[in-house]
């Protein structure tokens, strides 16, 4: 396997789609949380080379769980693509603010998706 990236979402069917892709297409090792709270934790344990969050979730918002990481020296440098949905610009604005890598708005293909990973990992 290649790269590690977390994917936090909760909902179970994008999950299983961006994981499958990232898996099958992009040789990555993939790991996941329910929400931003289990992100942050996941994050902390798992050290991963990047991070792919929802916004909109339970416990702590993905926006939230950004802020938490950068707050972090042991996780605060890692990339962080935040998936938003159309509609969500006010969210990129505030993403800014967090050091967020990048956006990518729902719906999206799967070939974006990898492309943006690639770009980002630097592959």
């Amino acid at each position: 396997m290649g790269k590690k990236i977390l994917i936090v979402d909760d909902e179970k069917h994008i999950l299983q789609i961006v994981k499958f892709n990232l898996e099958k297409k992009g040789k990555y090792e993939v790991v996941s949380a329910n929400d931003g709270q289990e992100g942050y934790e996941v994050s902390i344990k798992e050290k991963p080379d990047l991070i792919i969050s929802d916004i909109m979730m339970p416990r702590l918002t993905g926006l939230e769980m950004c802020k938490l990481i950068r707050e972090n020296d042991e996780v605060k440098s890692i990339p962080l693509i935040i998936l938003t949905a159309k509609g969500q610009d006010n969210y990129i604005e505030e993403g800014k603010k967090y050091d967020v890598t990048d956006f990518l708005t729902k719906p999206f293909s799967p070939r974006e998706l990898l492309l943006k990973v690639r770009e980002i990992l630097g592959e």
